[in-house]
């Protein structure tokens, strides 16, 4: 884990020195709450248009290709595979530009800004990623991040901003039932 912690602050300083502001969500957030054994991969999210994004991958000379950003109900704007590091040990790293996923009541998009940070990382909204993983329809890992955010509270403008998305009435209700805290975010 320790190769593969040095690989991703390394990959996401060279985009944020690039200019590309991410997000390190997915099993690493998990993880860094203590909600999960183990990370599998490396998800990065990133509000960056697909343009800029290559361009900070070319300056920062990461070697990257484009994937499909997934079948339904995957729908971000693009998805580029970094591989670099994978013989080190290191986790293989996606990164997620305008992350969006489809529900049966519309398109949701879901914001890619950090919300605090764990062993130098910037690292995702607990309360996107708990929309998310309802929406991808994994429940297990949705619920540990809503009983997360039902013990220790939401951001109060990041739960506005969410229940703006065509959610499914069973992903609002779960968000709603978290209480709100309107302390400032930490990034």
């Amino acid at each position: 884990m320790l190769s593969s912690l040095h690989h991703i602050r390394r990959t996401m300083r060279q985009l944020e020195d690039a200019g590309i502001r991410c997000a390190l969500g997915g099993s690493a957030l998990l993880y860094s709450l203590s909600l999960a054994a183990q990370v599998r991969d490396w998800d990065l999210t990133t509000d960056a248009p697909l343009e800029a994004a290559v361009r900070a991958l070319e300056q920062a000379g990461l070697a990257w290709e484009a994937e499909p950003s997934g079948d339904y109900p995957f729908a971000s704007s693009y998805r580029l595979s970094l591989r670099a590091g994978e013989a080190d040990g290191a986790l293989p790293v996606d990164l997620i530009g305008g992350f969006a996923i489809h529900s049966d009541t519309g398109l949701c998009r879901l914001p890619s800004s950090p919300a605090f940070e764990w062993e130098g990382l910037p690292m995702a909204a607990k309360e996107t990623w708990a929309a998310a993983y309802a929406l991808m329809g994994r429940q297990a890992k949705a619920e540990l991040l809503f009983a997360y955010l039902r013990r220790h509270g939401a951001h109060a403008e990041r739960m506005r901003s969410l229940l703006a998305q065509p959610l499914p009435a069973s992903i609002r209700a779960e968000l709603e039932r978290i209480p709100a805290v309107n302390a400032k975010p930490s990034m």
